[in-house]
């Protein structure tokens, strides 16, 4: 039975490797990935697309965008698939930095997703830190003061609401002792 998987092994050790043979460790990414040429996809940057809105006579600055389907496939294609694909040396070869600029670059179509989700946090956010700097409710009330007036503690809030806001402010005030300052 061993001498089976002995000769199985054998064969298999002399199928040839899958995928180009190369010498060396195997950079995945060019130095200007995944830009590429300029002829080829337009002009790369901020402000430098095909339409611009600081002329309204000619908006239409460079080619315009054309699909594969209707330019028919990448005729001069600038990745090899197979050393951009090939995981052998890329811990080797990839830099920190190269990492995090591919990172970035695969989440640059979902930014409006991330504001999407970002604003209405922030929001949440600000407006409970702007209620939790505010005085604590006043839950309690001693019976003494309760039964001074409490025409004011039950209906105040409904005949004069300000005038019921003011009156808890001042009671706030010389609770927490800041009265006149």
């Amino acid at each position: 039975m061993s001498a089976l998987r002995r000769a199985a092994a054998r064969a298999l050790a002399t199928i040839p490797t899958r995928g180009a043979v190369t010498h060396g460790p195997i950079k995945p990414i060019g130095p200007n990935f995944p830009l590429t040429s300029e002829k080829t996809m337009g002009p790369h940057g901020f402000m430098r697309g095909s339409y611009t809105f600081f002329d309204l006579k000619n908006p239409i600055r460079g080619p315009l965008y054309r699909p594969p389907w209707v330019v028919g496939g990448i005729h001069n294609p600038t990745i090899d698939p197979i050393k951009h694909f090939s995981t052998q040396h890329r811990f080797q070869t990839v830099t920190f930095a190269e990492y995090v600029k591919c990172f970035f670059y695969a989440l640059w179509p979902a930014r409006a997703l991330f504001v999407c989700v970002t604003i209405p946090v922030l929001w949440v956010l600000l407006i409970t830190g702007i209620e939790h700097r505010r005085e604590p409710m006043e839950a309690f009330v001693d019976r003494e003061v309760y039964w001074r007036d409490p025409n004011s503690w039950l209906y105040g809030v409904y005949f004069d609401h300000h005038h019921f806001s003011h009156m808890l402010c001042h009671r706030r005030a010389h609770k927490w002792g800041y009265a006149g300052q």
